[in-house]
């Protein structure tokens, strides 16, 4: 409710000021939180209080530092006697804190990846639980990092896409690209980390992980473990050769990963076909039982 609240008085008070850019960011947080809360309103999830504000704090630190800024390009609402933009809450331009302070895409970017990485672990632990899946603590974490690194991986490409092609987000070029994959990487770890000992849940499962992984599970990995993939790779590949493999051309960093996210679909396709063919043979072999 929060997390609403907020999203909604974000929306009215950026479309006065004619902020709209990110007026329509705070009306889809409004949206996504509607949905949470249909999710978690009757408490069937039990999900924690600490990981919900967590979450919150994510994704205030973005709808908030966008906000600050100016439609017309001048100063923000935070300006006062002379201030500087780049000085405390000061900032101006489309984008507001992200516009005067570098580091505040990566806290963002290092933040939502951990809150992600908290949501699908306590998710995947819970869906488990209720399906009898019998799911290990490392299996879970694993599907919780894969999943969370390449939802930042997608949102890479959504960033090429704006900057390149339609000039519509000024957070571009290789070295941003590539830092971004970092952020999202050391997020996600220290997401599923937190969860795999705070979860009440983790302590309490079947750790056996005996029972073959569920055809959910099989999917969500094939869909994410390309992009999880060369997240890693250009991670290490800015971290330990400066961009050596990639050339540091920023060009190239989003092809590859809009090339991985063709890879994911293509893979999710091909393991939606094997399902439907094994479910066809099952219920051929079962007409075939009782007659």
């Amino acid at each position: 409710m929060a997390w609403l609240i907020s999203c909604a008085i974000l929306t009215v008070w950026n479309l006065s000021r004619g902020l709209n850019l990110w007026a329509g960011y705070n009306f889809g947080g409004v949206m996504m939180a509607l949905l949470a809360v249909m999710i978690l309103w009757k408490g069937r999830a039990r999900i924690p209080a600490l990981p919900l504000w967590i979450g919150y704090s994510a994704t205030m630190l973005h709808f908030i530092g966008g906000s600050l800024g100016a439609a017309d390009s001048g100063s923000g609402p935070f300006c006062f006697d002379g201030m500087q933009p780049g000085e405390w809450l000061c900032a101006d331009g489309l984008n507001g804190m992200y516009h005067v302070h570098p580091w505040w895409d990566k806290l963002v970017h290092g933040m939502n990846s951990t809150a992600i990485a908290i949501a699908w672990s306590l998710g995947w632990r819970r869906m488990s639980e209720h399906n009898g899946w019998q799911l290990s603590p490392q299996v879970v974490a694993f599907t919780a990092f894969s999943l969370s690194v390449a939802i930042g991986v997608a949102y890479e490409v959504y960033e090429f896409f704006g900057k390149t092609f339609f000039q519509t987000i000024d957070q571009g070029g290789y070295v941003n690209t590539a830092s971004d994959l970092v952020s999202d990487m050391l997020g996600a770890g220290l997401g599923v980390l937190f969860t795999h000992f705070y979860d009440p849940m983790n302590k309490t499962s079947d750790k056996s992980g005996q029972l073959p992984l569920p055809s959910q599970l099989t999917l969500t990995n094939n869909g994410s473990i390309p992009l999880m993939a060369i997240g890693a790779i250009l991670s290490l590949d800015f971290l330990l050769l400066n961009g050596g493999i990639v050339d540091s051309d920023y060009d190239l960093i989003g092809q590859l990963m809009l090339g991985s996210l063709f890879v994911s679909g293509f893979m999710v396709a091909r393991c939606l076909f094997q399902n439907s063919q094994a479910n066809k043979t099952d219920a051929s072999e079962q007409i075939g039982m009782s007659s």
